[in-house]
């Protein structure tokens, strides 16, 4: 089976179940919809959040929405560095194809994570 992965991350204002819930969804939908992808493709998604994130699991967050019900997700809490990026959710999504030229999502901010794979506007 031939694999291929699309990295992504998205920036919230603050610690707030609301908004990570939102951020989560838009990332999400806005991953596929670059993509063309369905959650058919996805094998699993890897996700991360940085610590001063703790009010909402993000997994649960995207089950809630409706989505990935019967795709592997894992959660973890990103690395602490000195002067990293605040508020930050962070998905890798692992397909079950082989995806030529993948979009990567960096949205609100998160753009500064990797501005050479950031959407182009």
């Amino acid at each position: 089976m031939e694999i291929s992965a699309i990295r992504s991350a998205i920036c919230v204002t603050e610690d707030n179940p609301l908004l990570i819930e939102q951020a989560v969804k838009r990332m999400f939908t806005t991953i596929l919809e670059k993509n063309s992808l369905t959650e058919k493709d996805i094998a699993f998604i890897l996700i991360t959040q940085t610590g001063d994130l703790t009010s909402r699991n993000p997994a649960g967050a995207l089950r809630n929405a409706g989505f990935c019900q019967s795709v592997p997700l894992f959660c973890s809490q990103e690395l602490e560095i000195k002067g990293m990026l605040e508020k930050v959710i962070r998905f890798l999504l692992v397909l079950k194809k082989d995806l030529k030229n993948p979009v990567h999502v960096y949205l609100d901010g998160a753009e500064k994570l990797r501005p050479d794979l950031a959407l182009k506007k």
